[in-house]
């Protein structure tokens, strides 16, 4: 079905709605007195798409600068709306005072998004974009990303590799206004060596002690921001931190693994991966593989990560010290580790064949996002932090199931949960988005399961869902099925029949 053909189809369900008759909560209604409900069926809204507007940006020619070129982005079902927008940047603008900032042929993998980093994985196989043409490309993807995610840093990687600055180590980008070519003198000036022979060739005249000897150059001490990863207080998931280093010469995997144990800012929210006392045996060791890839050889007399979080492996802890690494060094394509004179090619069930490498550890970065339990001191609801798999985030019924999953030992003892006992993930088949609407269908047993609820725990369930998926920015309304059909009721005090608003009211504050 084409999608305006779809998008008709949806226009009349919700004409449905909306004469279904019945308010969002009725308290007028007379006990007993029967709702009128019309049938829906929902079978197909995963199918639907959602758009948005949004701004791409691109590179003029005149000014000298990355202009906007305003877009229509259909966005598939639990997808993030960035990845939409950079794969139109990759197609080029339709405008023609603008240039296009990527190589014809170029083309998107995938984008990791968590705690204000953004890394943009790039698939690409013509000649590298000379530098200052890859800075343009990676400042115009900053660009658009921040003006859909907000305040963010970017990270781009080509064919799964981060080239930097001229193959130097670069920080990630914010996004930028005014003069390009000002912003790239600056970049390029900040981050590639600039060479002291003097212009006409002569060697400079060597600096002298008072005993007339040459003094040897001190190391230069250089700042430089990077992304750290952590992991999660569970064990389940890295996390990124940007943060501004300090490295002596050219000692950057000393520095990083010095600040990898140095924890993160955020004790709370994430733990160093590494053991406080582990440190290198020797100087890591560059070396080409094929292609202009380099393999970084770590040598540890023991293991340098924690054994684990709770019940995960040391899997983690290798994915954060890998991640960093390879996020930083550039061309970097593998990690081989070695502990006590021994190449780490096992960890746990999963095996490396030829050192670790960032893709095997695709998955495991995670990102916040807010769900809404019981609060046993107010018997109101209460806002927690979950931390899920990054892709994940955008899922409207992933964030529905962390509600089924239930509170963490981490959340505190008066988080309680508000499911009712014995459903499933099979009792919430769906949660699909449509405009500003998500609809939740829940089965039939789940609502056997609701009946002898009281009215407040009616409530607190039916709004810990409401508030947790209209948390996602663009969506205002929730609409309840069973079975793909409207219903009037779950326990029988609320009226469910038309789309219910967010209710801040029965949040938990520091004023109530």
């Amino acid at each position: 079905m084409r999608a305006d053909m779809k998008r008709a189809l949806l226009l009349v369900l919700a004409a449905c709605l909306v004469l279904s008759g019945c308010g969002v909560i009725r308290d007028q209604r007379q006990a007993g007195e029967n709702v009128p409900v019309s049938e829906m069926d929902t079978s197909g809204l995963e199918n639907y798409e959602r758009t948005e507007k949004s701004a791409v940006y691109f590179y003029n020619e005149t000014s000298q600068t990355l202009m906007a070129e305003s877009r229509t982005l259909v966005v598939d079902q639990d997808a993030n709306p960035a990845e939409t927008a950079v794969r139109e940047l990759l197609k080029g603008p339709s405008n023609a005072s603008l240039k296009s900032v990527a190589p014809e042929g170029m083309t998107l993998d995938f984008l990791e998004y968590s705690q204000g980093v953004v890394n943009v994985y790039l698939k690409y196989g013509g000649e590298m974009p000379q530098p200052e043409q890859a800075y343009i490309m990676e400042q115009a993807i900053a660009n658009t990303v921040t003006d859909i995610l907000g305040q963010v840093s970017v990270c781009a990687f080509y064919n799964g590799l981060r080239v930097g600055v001229g193959g130097y180590p670069s920080g990630p980008l914010r996004k930028q206004t005014g003069s390009i070519p000002d912003a790239w003198g600056s970049v390029f000036a900040k981050y590639v060596p600039q060479s002291t022979a003097p212009t006409n060739g002569e060697n400079p005249a060597p600096s002298k002690t008072n005993g007339g000897a040459e003094e040897p150059e001190k190391p230069k001490t250089s700042e430089i921001n990077t992304v750290l990863y952590f992991v999660s207080p569970d064990g389940r998931f890295i996390l990124p931190e940007v943060r501004t280093i300090k490295y002596t010469g050219e000692q950057y995997i000393e520095t990083l693994i010095q600040e990898l144990k140095n924890g993160p800012r955020n004790t709370a929210a994430m733990k160093s991966p590494l053991k406080a006392d582990a440190e290198l045996l020797r100087e890591p060791v560059l070396k080409e593989i094929s292609g202009g890839r380099l393999a970084l050889e770590l040598y540890f007399p023991q293991s340098p990560v924690q054994p684990g979080y709770l019940d995960a492996s040391e899997m983690i802890s290798y994915a954060a010290l890998v991640y960093t690494i390879t996020g930083f060094m550039p061309y970097v394509n593998t990690v081989e580790i070695y502990v006590a004179g021994h190449r780490v090619d096992k960890v746990g069930d999963t095996r490396f064949f030829g050192g670790m490498r960032r893709a095997d550890y695709a998955g495991l970065i995670g990102s916040s996002a807010p769900v809404y339990f019981g609060d046993k001191t107010s018997d109101l609801l209460v806002e927690v932090q979950r931390n899920m798999e990054q892709g994940k985030v955008w899922s409207a019924r992933a964030r529905v199931l962390e509600l089924l999953a239930g509170p963490l030992e981490e959340d505190g003892a008066h988080v309680w949960p508000l499911m009712p006992p014995g459903v499933t993930a099979d009792d919430i088949p769906s949660v699909d988005v449509y405009g500003d609407t998500a609809y939740v269908d829940l089965s039939a047993r789940f609502k056997q399961a609701c009946a002898g609820m009281t009215a407040k725990s009616e409530m607190l369930l039916v709004y810990s869902i409401v508030n947790t998926i209209t948390a996602m920015d663009g969506i205002s309304k929730v609409q309840f099925t069973v079975g793909g059909k409207q219903v009037d009721k779950l326990a029988g005090y609320l009226c469910l029949s038309d789309p219910l608003l967010r209710n801040y009211g029965i949040i938990k504050t520091a004023n109530n």
